[in-house]
């Protein structure tokens, strides 16, 4: 059985945690759709994606930056190393939601 403390302080952990997951769902969902337009769009479009592209891969670990990067039939290249991140940032994501879950 859980302390009167205890118990108090479950809803705001809980509530912190869901923050964290939102957060971080919604972070590894936006590299995707940069993944999916680094690989995909025509070489005028993906200049708009410069500054993004370097912003991410700034946050990209250094082991990981650069890794399983291909070049598409399209022109563009896809980017390994920030699908790996966005997986990373999803199973996160997951253990987060569910310690959140556990903590209600």
């Amino acid at each position: 059985m859980r302390s009167v403390s205890a118990r108090r302080g479950a809803p705001a952990a809980s509530t912190a945690l869901r923050v964290c997951a939102l957060a971080l769902r919604v972070a590894a969902w936006a590299l995707v759709l940069l993944v999916v337009a680094d690989a995909v769009l025509p070489a005028g479009a993906r200049t708009y994606l410069l500054d993004a592209n370097g912003a991410v891969s700034r946050l990209v670990p250094g082991p990981l930056a650069g890794l399983l990067v291909f070049q598409t039939p399209l022109g563009g290249a896809f980017r390994g190393d920030f699908a790996a991140l966005a997986i990373v940032l999803l199973v996160i994501d997951w253990i987060f939601s569910r310690a959140s879950a556990s903590l209600r």
